[in-house]
């Protein structure tokens, strides 16, 4: 029986369930504030520090829950991320650690602004989204108020692009709070 609930639990890992009952929130908040809060900020929000990293500034966390899972933010705490200054951490925590940290991460909170959304939706992506634009006529883009698409996809299509159309990736050109406000607006629109 003992060897059936650690396969299970293995398994559960592996499929980026978190096994909440040894989830430690409150140490993953320490362990934040130990070692994540010179790029991240406090609350995740990016500190002075993070936003000088080369190549690229370090990524508002608190956006998280709309482009990255679970096993995913626990992949780039542990490995890293490539093309950043986001080093591994799997030689200073351990496997706990890190699950409590992600777990912690996945707390942290942003409330969009619907209005900035918006303008920066008509600065950014009116030139193909909007009827006026003349990306509308050449790439056939689609009315976003009529998107079936919800706020986690929607964000990952700005983020990451859709394959066989021209919307490309748009990870290094819009920040993290940027694309929640735009998604926010969008959601909002809808028919």
């Amino acid at each position: 029986m003992k060897k059936h609930i650690i396969v299970l639990m293995a398994v559960l890992m592996v499929m980026g369930a978190y096994v909440t009952a040894s989830a430690d929130v409150a140490n993953g908040e320490r362990i934040f504030k130990k070692y994540c809060v010179k790029c991240h900020g406090e609350d995740g929000s990016v500190s002075e520090y993070g936003r000088t990293r080369e190549p690229r500034a370090a990524r508002d966390l608190r956006t998280t829950r709309l482009f990255i899972s679970p096993t995913e933010l626990r992949a780039i705490i542990k490995f890293g991320l490539y093309g950043r200054d986001m080093p591994a951490w799997d030689t200073v925590l351990s496997e706990n650690e890190i699950i409590d940290v992600a777990l912690f991460v996945r707390t942290l909170k942003y409330k969009p602004d619907i209005e900035a959304g918006k303008k920066f939706f008509e600065k950014a992506c009116g030139s193909c989204h909007l009827s006026k634009g003349a990306g509308k006529t050449i790439f056939h883009a689609p009315d976003l108020d009529m998107s079936p698409l919800g706020d986690i996809e929607m964000a990952r299509v700005i983020r990451f692009g859709r394959h066989g159309t021209m919307m490309g990736p748009k990870r290094d050109m819009f920040d993290n709070p940027d694309v929640a406000n735009v998604v926010e607006y969008l959601q909002s629109i809808k028919k």
